[in-house]
This record gives structure tokens, C-alpha cells and sequence, in this order.
């Protein structure tokens, strides 16, 4: 099936193409190739871009001739009664080469422009018609069409004759374009083989044996190996053809300098790894020969060279060594041991310098301890402690710093012992206590040296017996001269002091501390009664407790002044409070009085309770409460009342609208049942209520509660509201269809024979507003019948 379709595929094809080759033929086809010269000094547009190559064109003997060729094609077809004309040229090109600094640019003066008329002839010759060709552009590439188009002929004749006249060939911008960037790249060809050329002498000066420049001559081969890259690349070699013509050798010449930069490179790179070990070796020498300055100055630049060179941190370190400084050359050691790559030599002397300073610390150490420098002695055998336990490959001896740490410690903790001694010998005890805190401390903490702090706490319980003693004086000194707060405040700290120390009391201690208490307690008193007298209960209680903790605290509980004196002020804050609590009481109720006669019975009773709960809790006070419960029986109906009309509209603003519709209705039976109307209040409804009431949503609850008692007319005038009121739609429908079969259900149950359709429509008065209720009604009353 799939063969026979491309059969008939084939054959349609070969048919059309019959057809159209039936239809079109050639009348007239000539193809031949033209030249044209373009002189410079005619030509303006050429005489300007001979001046870019430098040429005088001011003399016929200065001119530049251009043999321009060309292909030119002049054909016409005949299309039924069409014949369509086409003339082109193509393949144009400059037949000599013209050379700038030995370079062809010829193909920058390739003309780029083409003028020329195109004859339409007849019988005889005859023009029939002209076509204009100004400025065309010339395609190098392709054909450049002088004219492609058809002009209509009924005619039957075939000698028709396309001529293309009046040919000139000419420039644009698009030709000094070309002819400034084939320039630039001469030009910069031959700056490239200047600046070759210097490159080659500036090779010529990098010396690798010039140690003391290696560094920079490096650096400035390779500043010049990155300059000889971007001197010549592949645009330069492409566009002027040099595999074809290179006047100055550059192809050549890059290469070769591009080599001897490479082996120079390879020079540098030896002499720069044989550098460490050169420096080494000369620092060496200078070394041994007590240069030591000019020996670290070689080994640091052969550091330079490698930073990991390990025999030139040797050197360095015994260098440190030799100058006395210690912790460089141990930290220098302890890394050439622990981090570097060493060879064997140099680790083993590595090793003896380590065990050379790990001596000299303890040497120091032994030092200092003989001159009784203590903290300097503990420095240094701690120092050479750690730097041998930092050396993980070096055998340490502990008993070389173990005994002198512990003479040191020892001789550190004497000295603390001995100045706290001699300040306190000078009674400056502060700073005896001080010292002898620290000397306390500084033995527990070095407990393996220091065999007990027995002698720094006798220490510093010789400072606190006198600092008791201190205390005693003072209080005393102040208590003859009845400052009591100030003897109370000395006598305290004094036996604070000697329980904390164990310290023996003065036997007079207790008797001094009541005889100091009793005027504060006194003092005390006085105070809480003026606070009583004042009314700043809260204060006057706070200091009665405090008097009462005083007594107790310094052994006055049974003074007899002291109880009279407190008993009068207990008897002053209990009367004054019995007084507050009358104010209080007498306050509330005639507050009372006044909001019952403005009818707010239900803030009237919140007073009466507040004025009942003053004298309950005064019992000791003797308040009267009758008036206060009297005049709460008497409007006890009227405030339930508006207590339930409250919790009403509490239940509504928390959104409890059922709770808020049953309290009401218990509102509306206390009322009638309770007669509050004779207080002089008045009462609504619930409907009436719900109908003024702006919260939809309690309406919407008292419609359900209308529908369900079987109130339908109030039931219906809430919805209604609801429609008035925009309640939202989606609950307006289910508010109609839930109040719909609420009263379908009560009227099928009363009359189930009833027309329930007259019903439905009586209830909703044909209200297109209330359709989902007429809806709901009937199918609900269907469904129960």
C-alpha cells in the first residue's frame, strides 16, 4: 500500500514539473567576463584610500590604476504572458596585487558599489524600457542582481534583448573599513617585530647565576613570556596570510625566541630549587667563622627560597640558642621536630638542641631558686616541662624539673605567709587578710608540692580575731555615744565573724548586742505608730513584723517595755483598720443608695456585696451589715433582672447566641413572675428585642427560636430583617430553610391535611427574597405527610 502511494507521489510530480518547463522559456542568455579600470586619479573615492596608503596622487605618475574584473549575466525567461528579466554580476575582483609594506591589500580596494543602466530591447533594437541601478551593493559571495523583474507581454515575439550600459564600479565606507583594518594589522605586524627584537636583547640580561636577583629576574621572565603571548596570536597569522608571506621572518622568529625563553625558564627553575642550599651553605660558613649576623641573614633567605628547608631552621634555632632566646629557638625546634620532613642528620642535632634547651630552662629554673625568685624559677621549669612534653619524640626526665617546681611552689607560698604576717604586724589588715586568703588558696591548688595550708589559716585567723576585736571597739565607742544602729551594725559583724573563725567571743558580747538592739527596737516601734497614725497600714504592719523578728533575733522577747510599746501599736493598726474598714463599708452602701435610685439595681446590688464583704472580713471591728441586707432583699428582683439582661449581651458579644436567647427568655419570666415592673423598669420582648438589635447573628438565633415555638409571624419578620440587614447569602438560605421546616413541622403536625402550598405562600407573601423558605416549607411539609 505504502509502494502504490509513492508511485503516484512520483508520477504527480514528474507532471508538474512537465508542466512548468512547458510554460517557461528562455529567450535570451549571455554570460560574459568584462574589465574595468578605476583610476586613483579620477576616481575620488579611490583617491582617498590611495592617500591611507601613503601614495602621492597629486601627478598622473603618482595614480593607482585598478584592473577591476567581473562576470556579467543578462537573461530573460518567458512566463506565459510574462517575462521576467534578471541581470547580475558576480565574481568581482581586482586582477593585480597592490602592495603596502610588502603586503597585497588589494582585496580592500575590491570596488563595493555598482551604477548601471539595464536596456529592455525590441524589434530592431529598440529600447523599451530603462532601468536605474544607483549604489547597489556588491555581494562577493554570491551573484549581485542589477535588476530581477517581470514585465507583462502579449505579444508573440522572442527576439527581446537584455543590456546592462553605462557600468561603473565604485567604494564606500565599507572599503575603508577594510582597508584601515588591513593597516592596523601591517602596522602592528611590524611593531611586533620591533618590539621582538627587543624582547630578544631583554632575554639576553636575565643571568640565573645572579643570586641575589633570582627572585626578580623570574619575575621579569615572566612578564616577558606573558608580553610575547599577547605580541602575536592567530588573528595576526590568519588575516595576513603568513604561511604565505612573511617579509620579516615573525612566524619564525616567535617560535624561536619562544624556545630560548623556555630553556631560560629551565635555568631559573634549577638555580631557584639548588637556592636554599646555597644560602645554606654560605650562611654556614659565615657562621662558623663568627659572623653570626651575616650567617642568620643567608639562612633566613634560604627560608626565603623554601620555607620548608629543615637545616636552615636548625641553624636559626641554635643561633637563638646561643643569643639567649629561649622560647624562639625551642618553638623553632619543636616545630623542625614535629611538623617538618627532616633528614636524619639534621633530626639528630635537632634532638640534642632540644635536650640542650630543655637543660638550659632547668638551669634557669635552679638559677632563680637559689636567689629566692620563686615566680621566675616556676616559669622556667614549667617552661621545660611543657617544651619537652610538646616534642613527642624526645625522652623526657621529670625528676629534672619535678623537685624544682615543688621548691619553687613552696618558697612562693612561704613569701605569701610572710608578707600577710608583716601586714598584719603593721595592722594593715586588709591586706593581711588578703595574702593570706591567696597563700590559703595557692596551697589547696598545689596541694602535690605544698603538704598543708595549716599555717596560711592560723594566719588568717590571727587576721580575724583582730578584726573582731576592731568590730567590739567600735561598737562600744559607738554605743557611748548612742549611735545604736551603728554599735548594732559592729556588734553583729563581730559575732558573725567569730562563728565563721571559730573565734573566742568577748564575754560581755551577748549583753553589749541587747543593750545596742533595744534602742533600735524602741526606734522601731515609734516608727510603725506614726505610720499607724498616718494610715499607711501596709508600712505600719511591715514594721511591726520587723520589730518582732528583732526581738526574737536578739533575745527581747519577754522585755516588758518593748511588749507594752508593741501592744500599743498593734491595739493603733488594728483600730485604724476597723475605721477603713467602716469608711469602706459606709462608702459602698451609699453608693448603693444612689445607683437604686437610678434605677441600676444590678450595680447597686455589685455594692451592697462589696460593702457586706468589708464588715465579714472586719469581724474584730463590730460593723453593722443590717442596712447594707435589707436594702439588698428590697432590690433583689429588679438586679437579678438586669443581671440576666447582662449575661444577655455577655453570651452575644462572645458569639454564644443560643445561650444568649435562653438567657433572655429566663429574663422575660423572672420579670413578669417577680412583678419588676413596679421598680419602675420596663421590658421588651424577645422578638422586639431581636428586630432592633444589630447583631445579625442573634437574630438570625431568635428567628430559629420564633420558628421552633411556633411564633411564624416573628419568625418571618426577623428574616425579613436579615434580608433587609445584607446577611450574608449562604446563611441566609440555610436560615430560610431551617425556619421553612421548623414551621412546616409544627403546621403538619397540627394539620396535616392542610394546603400546604397556600401556607408557604402565606408565610412568604410571594417575596422573591424569601423563595428558599417557601422552597424548604413545602418539601419539608410533603415529606412529614
Amino acid at each position: 500500500m505504502k509502494a502504490h502511494l509513492l508511485s503516484l507521489l512520483l508520477v504527480s510530480l514528474l507532471l508538474l514539473c512537465g508542466k512548468a518547463s512547458a510554460q517557461s522559456k528562455v529567450l535570451y542568455d549571455q554570460s560574459r567576463l568584462e574589465t574595468i579600470a578605476i583610476s586613483s586619479f579620477t576616481n575620488p573615492e579611490l583617491s582617498r584610500l590611495v592617500q591611507e596608503l601613503g601614495r602621492d596622487n597629486h601627478h598622473r605618475s603618482g595614480k593607482l590604476v585598478l584592473p577591476v574584473q567581473f562576470e556579467l549575466q543578462e537573461k530573460i525567461t518567458r512566463d506565459g504572458d510574462q517575462l521576467l528579466l534578471a541581470a547580475s554580476i558576480k565574481n568581482v575582483q581586482v586582477r593585480e596585487q597592490v602592495f603596502f609594506q610588502d603586503f597585497d591589500v588589494a582585496d580592500a580596494l575590491t570596488p563595493s558599489v555598482v551604477h548601471a543602466k539595464v536596456e529592455l530591447l525590441g524589434k530592431e533594437d529598440k529600447v523599451l524600457q530603462v532601468f536605474d541601478v544607483s549604489g547597489k551593493a556588491i555581494k562577493y559571495d554570491v551573484a549581485t542582481f542589477l535588476v530581477q523583474t517581470s514585465v507583462k507581454d502579449t505579444s508573440a515575439f522572442t527576439g527581446f534583448k537584455l543590456r546592462v550600459v553605462e557600468r561603473k564600479l565604485g567604494f564606500s565606507g565599507e572599503n575603508q573599513t577594510a582597508l584601515q583594518t588591513r593597516l592596523s594589522l601591517i602596522n602592528r605586524y611590524y611593531a611586533a617585530d620591533a618590539r621582538l627584537a627587543q624582547l630578544t636583547r631583554e632575554l639576553q640580561t636575565i643571568n640565573p647565576n645572579d643570586l641575589d636577583r633570582l627572585e626578580l629576574q623570574m619575575t621579569r621572565l615572566t612578564d616577558l613570556e606573558r608580553e610575547l603571548d599577547h605580541l602575536y596570536d592567530n588573528r595576526l597569522d590568519r588575516e595576513l596570510e603568513l604561511n604565505r608571506r612573511d617579509p620579516v621572518q615573525l612566524r619564525r622568529r616567535v617560535k624561536d625566541l619562544n624556545y630560548a625563553f623556555k630553556e631560560r625558564r629551565v635555568a631559573l627553575d634549577q638555580m631557584w630549587a639548588r637556592l636554599p642550599e646555597i644560602y645554606y651553605n654560605r650562611g654556614l660558613e659565615l657562621a662558623m667563622n663568627g659572623n653570626a649576623g651575616g650567617g642568620r641573614e643567608f639562612f633566613e633567605r634560604s627560608l626565603k627560597a623554601n620555607p620548608a628547608f629543615a637545616p636552615a631552621h636548625l641553624q636559626i634555632a641554635r643561633l637563638d640558642f646561643k643569643a639567649g632566646f629561649l622560647k624562639e629557638a625551642g618553638q623553632r625546634t619543636r616545630d623542625l621536630l614535629n611538623r617538618m620532613q627532616v633528614d636524619p642528620e639534621t633530626y639528630r642535632f635537632g634532638q640534642e638542641l632540644a635536650l640542650d634547651i630543655q637543660n638550659e630552662y632547668v638551669h634557669n629554673g635552679e638559677s632563680f631558686n637559689n636567689q629566692g625568685k620563686y615566680s621566675q624559677a616556676l616559669q622556667q621549669f614549667e617552661e621545660a616541662r611543657d617544651f619537652c612534653r610538646g616534642i613527642s619524640s624526645l625522652k623526657c626526665r621529670p625528676d629534672l624539673w619535678e623537685e624544682g617546681i615543688a621548691f619553687a611552689k613552696n618558697g612562693i607560698y612561704d613569701n605569701l605567709l610572710q608578707d600577710g604576717k608583716q601586714a598584719l604586724h603593721q595592722k594593715n589588715l586588709a591586706q593581711a587578710e588578703k595574702l593570706a586568703k591567696e597563700a590559703q588558696k595557692y596551697a589547696r591548688n598545689n596541694k602535690t608540692a605544698i603538704d598543708s595550708d595549716a599555717a596560711a589559716t592560723s594566719l588568717l585567723r590571727d587576721v580575724q580575731q583582730q578584726v573582731y576585736q576592731g568590730l567590739m571597739a567600735d561598737g562600744r565607742k559607738a554605743l557611748q555615744q548612742k549611735q545604736y544602729n551603728a554599735a548594732l551594725q559592729a556588734f553583729d559583724k563581730g559575732k558573725n565573724l567569730a562563728s565563721d573563725f571559730g573565734l573566742a567571743p568577748q564575754s560581755d558580747a551577748d549583753q553589749l548586742l541587747r543593750q545596742a538592739a533595744r534602742p533600735v527596737i524602741m526606734e522601731k516601734i515609734a516608727e510603725g505608730q506614726l505610720q499607724a497614725n498616718a494610715n499607711k497600714l501596709p508600712q505600719a504592719r511591715s514594721s511591726a513584723a520587723e520589730v518582732t523578728n528583732l526581738q526574737i533575733r536578739y533575745g527581747l522577747v519577754n522585755d516588758k517595755e518593748l511588749d507594752g510599746k508593741f501592744r500599743t501599736l498593734s491595739q493603733g493598726i488594728f483600730s485604724q483598720e476597723c475605721a477603713n474598714a467602716q469608711a469602706e463599708y459606709d462608702q459602698h452602701y451609699q453608693q448603693a443608695l444612689q445607683l437604686s435610685s437610678e434605677r441600676k439595681f444590678a450595680q447597686a446590688a455589685a455594692e451592697l456585696d462589696k460593702a457586706l464583704a468589708s464588715s465579714k472580713g472586719n469581724g474584730g471591728c463590730a460593723i453593722s451589715s443590717a442596712t447594707a441586707e435589707v436594702e439588698l432583699t428590697r432590690i433583689d428582683a429588679p438586679a437579678h433582672y438586669q443581671e440576666l439582661l447582662q449575661k444577655t449581651n455577655a453570651f452575644i458579644s462572645q458569639n454564644n447566641m443560643g445561650s444568649a436567647v435562653k438567657v433572655y427568655v429566663e429574663a422575660v419570666q423572672h420579670f413578669e413572675a417577680a412583678e419588676v415592673g413596679r421598680f419602675g423598669l420596663g421590658h421588651e420582648s424577645l422578638l422586639a428585642f431581636a428586630l432592633d438589635h444589630e447583631n445579625k447573628a442573634f437574630i438570625a438565633e431568635v428567628a430559629k427560636y420564633a420558628a421552633t415555638t411556633g411564633d411564624a409571624t416573628g419568625a418571618i419578620d426577623l428574616v425579613k430583617r436579615l434580608v433587609f440587614k445584607n446577611y450574608t447569602k449562604y446563611n441566609l438560605n440555610q436560615l430560610q430553610e431551617q425556619i421553612g421546616e421548623q414551621l412546616a413541622t409544627v403546621d403538619a403536625q397540627a394539620n396535616p391535611k392542610a394546603d400546604y402550598k397556600q401556607l408557604a405562600n402565606m408565610y412568604t407573601g410571594g417575596s422573591k427574597d424569601l423563595k428558599k423558605l417557601n422552597k424548604a416549607y413545602q418539601k419539608q411539609f410533603k415529606k412529614l405527610t
